[in-house]
């Protein structure tokens, strides 16, 4: 993969993190949440953002999104500039592969237990 794509995508992954962040801390009202996103009238995606799922360790999974965009978004820049270390590669991979292990044990989460669904 290039570089250029890995930080393209983590431009991308940093701009929805930053959103849900802010909407997890409320700085948004759930009217404010794109349709696009999330059905407003049922409140679907604030309801999810408001269960244990939405948090590891007590720190909300967007946040932990924000500093692995920026480690990801760092780890291309070093690339892009020549001098990355196969150690800071190796553990931005590790977080990578955790991440995708995770995701179908929270899509489980969302429509087993929490019985709804959220598009994004």
């Amino acid at each position: 993969m290039s570089a250029w794509w890995l930080l393209g995508l983590a431009v991308l992954g940093t701009a929805i993190s930053f959103y849900f962040t802010i909407v997890y801390y409320g700085r948004f009202e759930a009217r404010e949440v794109p349709a696009a996103l999330c059905r407003r009238e049922e409140r679907t995606c604030m309801t999810v953002l408001e269960t244990p799922y939405a948090r590891l360790l007590g720190v909300p999974n967007a946040l932990l999104g924000l500093g692995f965009y920026a480690l990801t978004g760092a780890v291309a820049g070093l690339a892009l500039a020549g001098v990355l270390p196969g150690w800071l590669w190796s553990a931005n991979l590790a977080l990578a592969v955790a991440a995708v292990l995770a995701a179908p044990y929270l899509i489980w989460a969302l429509v087993a237990r929490l019985g709804t669904w959220c598009r994004l």
